[in-house]
């Protein structure tokens, strides 16, 4: 059960350093039992949604969220004045102290941590309004979920649309990310360059540009006919570098800047992608982060 919910007001330390006599949390007991004193109590209404976790989708173990998409089991009730309709199937983001990794929590509040990536991942959305459902994923907003089977602690959610594609981690995966063809990777490098930065034309800077936060729209093919002449390049068959439909996910590492003057004109953004694009090219897709 979901109750839509303000999101956390963000950390002035963005390093998230403990505060000076505040007690570490490198245990999961220690932020199990401080998730539960500080739990969030619900309004007293019926949920704004309610959703079934289904399947948990690959993302970085290493911070706070884990990700899963979500079937909606309801829709609000008749009564509320601002109806929101959602998808039969979603993605949810669930923002957990507990899980932050044991050594990240020897040196970073795992609650602040928290507040800064929820409410970093909000204000992006709300500042990327304009790209999403096609540059980004439709966003559904933010929520607060108790856990009853935990003595009612609560957890941050956010909602997105599920995205039918591919990260470019599934389709390159890295023992065989140094055999894509030229022309693939060109095309690739060049349109997810070419999402970053009209994402940066919003104030969005985003710092985790990672494959597996780039979303290949699933393709029609028509046929079995290769999309390049490169017999081992594993694209060969799944790209048509013709037909490139991207969409950028996760926002939870992000900066926000007032952006370069016409980052928006073509040529303008044509010369910064140039500018970065060697750089890409030689390393992007064959060295990843966790």
């Amino acid at each position: 059960m979901l109750y839509r919910w303000p999101p956390p007001i963000s950390p002035e330390d963005t390093w998230c350093a403990y505060r000076a006599g505040a007690r570490r949390m490198p245990e999961i007991a220690d932020r199990y039992n401080k998730s539960i004193a500080e739990h969030i109590t619900p309004p007293p209404t019926l949920p704004d949604v309610s959703i079934t976790l289904e399947n948990r989708l690959e993302s970085s173990f290493c911070r706070v969220p884990h990700v899963w998409t979500a079937h909606v089991q309801n829709s609000p009730s008749p009564d509320t004045s601002t109806p929101t309709t959602y998808p039969t199937l979603l993605v949810a983001k669930i923002f957990d102290p507990i899980f932050t990794d044991s050594g990240d929590a020897e040196y970073a509040d795992p609650f602040s941590l928290r507040d800064l990536s929820v409410s970093r991942e909000v204000d992006a959305y709300r500042r990327l309004e304009p790209l999403q459902g096609t540059r980004v994923p439709r966003f559904y907003g933010h929520f607060i979920a108790p856990l009853p089977s935990q003595h009612n602690r609560t957890v941050n959610v956010i909602l997105m649309e599920y995205v039918q594609g591919t990260d470019l981690r599934i389709l390159v995966p890295l023992e065989v990310a140094e055999t894509v063809c030229s022309v693939h990777k060109d095309a690739v490098i060049d349109a997810a360059l070419d999402h970053f930065f009209e994402v940066l034309a919003l104030g969005v800077s985003l710092s985790d540009m990672q494959p597996r936060n780039v979303i290949l729209r699933h393709q029609e093919h028509g046929t079995e006919k290769p999309h390049c002449t490169t017999a081992n390049c594993p694209l060969r068959l799944e790209v048509d570098c013709e037909d490139l439909h991207m969409v950028m996910v996760d926002f939870e590492m992000v900066e926000f800047i007032e952006p370069g003057p016409n980052l928006n004109e073509p040529l303008i953004r044509r010369q910064h992608i140039d500018r970065v694009k060697p750089v890409y090219l030689t390393r992007w897709l064959e060295s990843r982060m966790p």
